[in-house]
């Protein structure tokens, strides 16, 4: 319904810098800036101030974003509308799934809720890579209704988003078959201190960088990734032979990398994530198959 500059451009204002909204965006910051020069144009008019200490909105950029901002909501409820208009029999509810981010879960509780005949699923495929997510994020709310995974990162915290918590995954090393230490049934930071461990970089998810603090306290060798998780971090890890922190809800999703239980105990939060522009439909959803998920399946994520 909207160009997806537009959310670009709420989410650089919201967070200050290009550099802040890249990282909460899974984009280049030259991206941002590229998209940011590219809605200037079309609009006609200087909408940001920038410099080195972030940026701030122009006289015209304010009146711009507190419009666009009116405007994304209408937008969204004019879809929301459409859509319970046109669903006379069962509510569709769309569920994003990927490799690292499955649906499968959910899927699974539901199979075993047939009384409720009320709504009807579609799964929507994504990638794991930067350019999807950024894409899946922005269609959260239209093209998607909500997808599930970890939830600890600062681009959900402080995005457009809601959340809803199923259980705890706990935090796993993820070793390269082909490394000594794979046939290891649990591995301490001691055991590590010649390895070399990849890990999101510092500032993406807080419960990371407590992991990471460890890490270094140990004088662990640090490789840091650009952005979350996909299936090249893990060929990455097994080509070259590095560690990986993994989740349990991943033990099975790369057969070269094998999950290794930590010496600590680390748990990544596990749930649903949404838009707070959400239909009352899709709440409602979200809260019945949530809590069967917690009824049926306690234990499903704790690995």
């Amino acid at each position: 319904m909207y160009d997806a500059k537009l959310a670009t451009f709420i989410q650089v204002v919201r967070a200050g810098s290009f550099s802040k909204a890249a990282t909460q965006l899974f984009i280049s910051a030259v991206s941002i800036m590229k998209q940011m020069n590219s809605l200037e144009e079309m609009v006609g008019v200087k909408l940001l101030n920038r410099s080195t200490q972030g940026v701030s909105l122009t006289k015209a950029g304010n009146f711009f974003y507190e419009s666009v901002n009116k405007y994304m909501t209408e937008a969204d409820r004019i879809v929301a509308r459409t859509r319970d208009i046109a669903q006379r029999g069962p509510k569709t509810i769309k569920i994003g799934t990927s490799l690292l981010r499955s649906a499968q879960p959910l899927i699974k509780v539901w199979s075993g809720m047939a009384d409720y005949t009320d709504y009807q699923i579609d799964l929507v495929s994504f990638e794991d890579d930067p350019l999807s997510m950024q894409r899946m994020f922005i269609n959260l709310g239209t093209k998607i209704d909500f997808f599930v995974g970890p939830m600890n990162s600062e681009q959900i915290e402080h995005g457009p988003y809601q959340t809803y918590e199923l259980s705890e995954t706990k935090l796993y090393w993820g070793v390269p078959i082909s490394n000594g230490l794979a046939t290891k049934q649990r591995l301490t930071f001691d055991d590590l201190q010649s390895e070399k461990v990849i890990l999101v970089k510092r500032g993406l998810s807080p419960r990371l960088d407590t992991l990471r603090d460890r890490l270094e306290a140990y004088h662990i060798t640090v490789i840091d990734s650009d952005d979350f998780y996909d299936i090249n971090t893990f060929n990455i890890c097994s080509q070259n032979n590095y560690i990986m922190e993994t989740l349990g809800i991943w033990q099975d999703a790369y057969a070269p990398i094998k999950a290794v239980a930590m010496d600590a105990t680390y748990q990544m939060p596990y749930g649903i994530v949404y838009s707070q522009r959400a239909t009352a439909a899709v709440q409602q959803f979200i809260e019945l198959i949530g809590a069967e998920y917690r009824r049926q399946r306690p234990a499903l994520t704790s690995g």
